[in-house]
């Protein structure tokens, strides 16, 4: 278990103690969002949308995406995420260190309002996304996007056909993301 983490009671959950009069049982009657069996949430996290597939259960928190005995993923890694609502299908795009896709898709008979809270919550990270021009039209895509412990997570994309090892290129590459993070930090 993480240090701060809470770990809930086994079998479907929901948060309060629905039988007690006091205050926060009244409110706890009033949100119906359960925590699966095996996602441990950290200190202030909080649970937002959990959908289930015939392979797996997905949980949105307020911090992350997880998928349950599988990855998870914090918001400012999820690039892009997409429903097909045909194949009932929820395709998930992450940055991975130092340059990179991942892809996973998962299969979602009943998707509920987890679609939504995932495109909501990968909006939410995005503090700033420019596109600076380096070559011509040809540039780079600088994205700063919220960590959820605190701090900025900065991505930097080469338009098709700039290539980064180019010492020149670099170095105005290394400028555009310098004049990104300036309007922020």
């Amino acid at each position: 278990m993480a240090a701060g983490g809470v770990r809930c009671a086994a079998g479907s959950r929901a948060f309060g103690d629905t039988s007690s009069p006091t205050l926060g049982g009244m409110f706890a009657r009033r949100r119906s969002r359960h925590v699966p069996d095996g996602v441990v949430l950290e200190s202030g996290e909080r649970p937002l949308a959990v959908a289930e597939g015939p392979d797996a259960v997905l949980t949105a928190t307020s911090h992350r995406l997880i998928i349950t005995d599988g990855p998870e993923w914090p918001w400012h890694v999820v690039e892009r995420a997409s429903w097909d609502g045909d194949a009932e299908t929820l395709t998930v795009v992450t940055t991975r260190e130092g340059g990179g896709q991942r892809r996973y898709v998962a299969v979602l008979s009943a998707p509920g309002r987890l679609v939504d809270v995932v495109r909501e919550q990968v909006n939410a990270s995005v503090v700033i996304d420019r596109h600076i021009p380096v070559t011509g039209r040809r540039g780079v895509r600088v994205t700063g996007r919220r960590k959820p412990e605190g701090g900025m997570s900065w991505l930097a994309r080469l338009d098709a056909g700039l290539r980064g090892d180019d010492p020149e290129t670099k170095k105005r590459i290394d400028d555009a993301v310098a004049l990104v993070r300036a309007e922020i930090e």
